[in-house]
């Protein structure tokens, strides 16, 4: 059995993705529930970790991943595989402009988003990043994917649609290492 722990900020994917995970017997799930800008905090959760799914900010997810993986580097869990949600956007490729709910400096916002991302980068860990179009919450489970580099229209995305994307990534090990934009089909 496979331990995973999700790192949650009140992100509207996260209940689809354990509803998806209450189905598969050979994943044990923790969320964690404390500081996340403690070290010491998800050092008490790590231990028999294998999989990790991060769904912080949108602000400050910097921040939190400095802490987290202070606590990896201390723990050393058997980490296999990461998932983070980042944002469309990130990474210059939206063919539009797009506003993030709950981001008051753009700029600001973007450069903490990359710098998280880097974070997991050079952790050595396989990893996936999910850049999330604008939240919409309709019960779309069909999406399109963006790979990296590549242009990407503004658009909407479900919960239920990044749910789905996540669940394929940590279990079913599709798209590991790849950085992929997600908008409703």
């Amino acid at each position: 059995m496979k331990k995973l722990l999700i790192i949650n900020q009140n992100n509207p994917v996260v209940p689809p993705l354990t509803n998806l995970l209450k189905a598969n017997k050979d994943v044990d799930v923790a969320l964690y529930s404390g500081d996340l800008e403690s070290a010491e905090g998800y050092a008490k959760f790590l231990p028999d970790t294998n999989l990790l799914f991060i769904a912080v900010g949108p602000n400050d997810a910097d921040l939190y991943l400095e802490s987290l993986f202070e606590a990896i580097d201390e723990v050393q869990p058997p980490i296999s595989d990461i998932v983070m949600l980042s944002y469309a956007g990130v990474d210059d490729e939206l063919d539009g402009p797009v506003a993030y709910a709950g981001v008051k400096d753009k700029q600001e916002f973007i450069k903490q988003q990359r710098y998280a991302i880097k974070i997991v980068d050079e952790s050595e860990i396989s990893y996936s990043i999910i850049r999330m179009s604008q939240l919409k919450d309709n019960q779309a489970s069909d999406y399109r994917l963006f790979n990296e580099g590549s242009k990407m229209p503004v658009g909407t995305v479900s919960p239920n649609a990044v749910a789905k994307l996540a669940y394929d990534m940590l279990i079913e090990q599709k798209l590991i290492n790849h950085s992929v934009g997600i908008i409703d089909q």
